[in-house]
């Protein structure tokens, strides 16, 4: 489904089809459609993959492989923070496993909702945002229309690729309109692009 999207936006954009003759279709990046994806995301916040991706490997050996509601509630802000986890972070970390296992979010039902109900959800959430809909709606329930204006790599990458500024984010709306319905895979293309021209793989 990816590189049959990307290969049609190719042929409505001539920047997109640059990135597609450069790199090829873009890799998926799928996440389960779990608890510990969100904590992932939350610790992805404002922050580099690479940082976050570490931080969240040392949770994943203090929870023994399994990172469940249950062990972040056990292991507190202050254990989390002894993780490398933000003082922020390690309370929204916590709020979110509370709200788990209360009942008051349920992941599991995520998947059977509209994009919008989707968000609304998400960003109830203490600490989650536009952004974090976005990057769960994408790389888990893998909706196929999301662009995360908020995302750092897609604005610079876009702004590398159309060699010019885009300071609102209504402009970048405006410029993927004709991307329309695979808003998603037109980011990952862009994601792509911003990643390789840094020497780096796409994780």
């Amino acid at each position: 489904m990816v590189a049959e999207a990307a290969n049609g936006l190719a042929d409505r954009d001539s920047v997109l089809a640059g990135v597609l003759e450069q790199f090829g279709p873009p890799p998926l990046l799928r996440r389960p459609a779990s608890f510990a994806t969100l904590i992932h995301i939350i610790l992805e916040q404002q922050v580099s993959v690479e940082a976050a991706r570490g931080t969240f490997d040392r949770l994943v050996a203090a929870c023994d492989e399994a990172i469940t509601e249950p062990k972040i509630e056990a292991l507190g802000e202050p254990g989390l923070r002894s993780l490398g986890f933000s003082r922020q972070k390690a309370r929204y970390a916590v709020a979110l496993a509370a709200d788990c296992m209360s009942g008051v979010f349920k992941i599991a039902g995520l998947s059977k909702l509209d994009d919008d109900a989707v968000r609304a959800q998400i960003v109830a959430r203490l600490g989650l945002g536009d952004w974090s809909a976005d990057v769960f709606m994408m790389m888990a329930l893998l909706r196929p229309d999301i662009l995360p204006v908020g995302d750092l790599a897609l604005v610079k990458g876009l702004e590398e690729l159309d060699v010019r500024a885009y300071p609102d984010r209504n402009d970048i709306l405006i410029r993927a309109e004709d991307w329309r319905p695979f808003r998603s895979v037109a980011t990952r293309m862009i994601w792509q692009s911003y990643v390789r021209r840094r020497g780096r793989d796409v994780v």
